[in-house]
C-alpha cells in the first residue's frame, strides 16, 4: 500500500488498473482503496499549497529530531527561491 501511495506521489498518471488490482490482491477493499487514494491526493495538494506559498516548517517543534532518523535524509534539499518579479503593466488588463 505504501508503494502504491508512493507511485501515485511521484507518477500519477502513470497509475493503471493493474496497479489497483494488486491492492485488491493483497486484500485491500475498493472503499479501502478509494481511501488510500483520497489520503493520498490530499496529502499531495497540502504539500503543494503550503510549497506554493514558501511555507517554510517552524523550528524547534519536534520535526529537526525526526528528520535525522528518515532513511532519505541526505536527499532532501532546503528551499532556494530567486526574487519574484511583479507583473508588467502592460500584462495586467484594464477594469
Amino acid at each position: 500500500m505504501l508503494e502504491y501511495a508512493e507511485f501515485l506521489t511521484l507518477y500519477p498518471s502513470n497509475v493503471t488498473q493493474e496497479h489497483v488490482q494488486e491492492l485488491r490482491d493483497a486484500g485491500w477493499t475498493d472503499a479501502d482503496i478509494i481511501d488510500i487514494v483520497h489520503i493520498t491526493a490530499y496529502f499531495n495538494y497540502m504539500v503543494r499549497i503550503a510549497d506554493g506559498l514558501g511555507i517554510e516548517l517552524q523550528a524547534g517543534r519536534g520535526w529537526e529530531e525526526a528528520k535525522e532518523k528518515l532513511a532519505f535524509k541526505d536527499e532532501t534539499t532546503s528551499k532556494s527561491f530567486g526574487t519574484i518579479t511583479s507583473v508588467p503593466p502592460e500584462s495586467v488588463p484594464a477594469r
